[in-house]
């Protein structure tokens, strides 16, 4: 399991999320799922220390890292 950063774009919007699945592949497809409209990329560099700490083994996550400038 990794876990990843990702930037989303849709229109003008952009705003970060992470995955943590069994590639970065996945990673980048679970975005994909969740924002089919939106141009989805893998952050880099991928960090060692974070990417393989702390996950589980067999669970998939997304989690959106909203600006603060956006959220409500």
């Amino acid at each position: 399991m990794i876990k990843v950063q990702l930037e989303v774009r849709t229109g003008s919007a952009r705003f970060r999320v992470s995955a943590r699945a069994g590639s970065m592949r996945r990673a980048v497809s679970l975005a994909g799922v969740r924002y089919p409209r939106g141009e989805v990329r893998l952050l880099s560099p991928v960090e060692p220390e974070t990417a393989f700490a702390g996950v589980p083994d067999g669970a998939e996550l997304f989690a959106v890292a909203m600006p603060a400038s956006v959220a409500v």
